[in-house]
């Protein structure tokens, strides 16, 4: 049996990269190989994610009402909800030992996978180019390294730049990206034609993740918002979504206040009458769960992710907060979608099939 390792960013405590993950390991384990997560240990991540910030504590020391929300209400939440992300890792992910530099990388490998996620941007590793998502550590002769699904934006594009792209995209025998957007502006810095194909959250059907789904932790009926752009804190903005969930009759929930682990990630998504979202694995699960959904332009570009998805699966649910004042929330021709998905969901099942073949040196 091959041995495929996944890099990616497993250890942020993020519903999405999580789940990605956890998708495309049990995705390659159905088809056969053994699914191993490199257990990469990225400085930038350990930092923002470690539920003891000692650099805001740090700033604290000079300014007391910092460090006073931060140890009654951030510390005990971040580490609420480490706790829990630790414990679906501990469950579910088949981790490697811990590596915490790239010339530590396991040698027992056939082909290592970067992706899903955001390998490609610079913002998750603190606007700092990692070098083990771009392939710059040793592998075995017999091995080769390649990418699924790998994600971006093109400002980090343009910022690594063509010369140090070009270099870096020599490490992969072969490429995939998530985004139609992504590959093509990849070509054309660099003459490498990769293939587009799906997130690994929709290589995985409903069942699959309906199983995982444990009970409703809303007991009342009500619009799921899950926002991640920065216009969200604004004032006029929360107003406008408030005033939406008032006139369908619903309760307004926001996702960082109820769930604090993947799994209540899904209980959320799942049970919502109707989701508002800012993020691509919102509307991924949104799609999975078949739900009523929209999906709001932003202001930073990162909207294209969804864009793209929902424009490769036929769905026109993108709208802005202006717009929510007169919108009616539609049924969407789930048939269709799934008509779509289906198809694409066979093509990058092939892709991930022919993983294995000789290696060319």
């Amino acid at each position: 049996m091959k041995k495929i390792g996944i890099i990616t960013f497993h250890r942020a405590n993020n519903f999405g990269a999580v789940l990605q993950c956890y998708a495309l390991q049990e995705t390659l384990r159905h088809l056969g190989y053994e699914a191993e997560v490199v257990d990469y240990r990225e400085p930038f991540t350990e930092l923002i994610y470690n539920p003891i910030r000692w650099d805001i504590m740090k700033q604290g020391l000079t300014r007391p009402r910092l460090m006073v929300g931060y140890l009654l209400k951030v510390l005990p939440e971040r580490y609420k909800r480490a706790k829990k992300y630790n414990a679906f890792r501990k469950k579910y992910l088949n981790c490697s030992r811990k590596i915490k530099k790239g010339e530590n990388m396991p040698q027992d490998i056939d082909v290592f996978l970067i992706g899903s996620d955001q390998m490609w941007s610079l913002h998750p590793t603190g606007n700092k180019i990692e070098p083990v998502y771009f392939g710059e550590f040793k592998i075995p002769a017999t091995s080769s390294i390649q990418g699924y699904a790998i994600s971006s934006n093109i400002q980090s594009l343009h910022t690594i730049g063509k010369e140090r792209l070009s270099k870096y995209i020599r490490n992969f025998k072969r490429l995939s990206f998530r985004e139609k957007t992504i590959c093509d502006e990849v070509e054309k810095l660099t003459s490498r034609r990769g293939k587009v194909v799906l997130d690994p959250s929709l290589l995985l059907d409903y069942n699959d993740w309906n199983k995982l789904t444990t009970h409703n932790i809303v007991n009342k009926k009500y619009i799921l918002t899950y926002f991640l752009h920065e216009e969200s804190s604004d004032p006029e903005f929360k107003k406008k979504v408030q005033l939406f969930a008032q006139r369908k009759g619903l309760e307004l929930v926001d996702m960082f206040d109820i769930a604090f682990s993947p799994v209540n990630f899904l209980n959320a998504i799942k049970h919502a009458e109707c989701i508002l979202a800012t993020s691509f694995h919102a509307v991924a699960f949104s799609i999975l769960f078949q739900k009523t959904f929209y999906a709001l332009k932003t202001n930073d570009g990162k909207d294209i992710r969804y864009i793209n998805l929902m424009g490769a699966l036929g769905i026109n649910r993108l709208t802005d907060s202006n717009a929510l004042s007169t919108l009616c929330p539609t049924a969407i021709d789930y048939e269709m979608v799934n008509n779509k998905l289906k198809e694409l969901r066979i093509d990058s099942l092939e892709y991930l099939k022919n993983i294995i073949t000789p290696c060319q040196k």
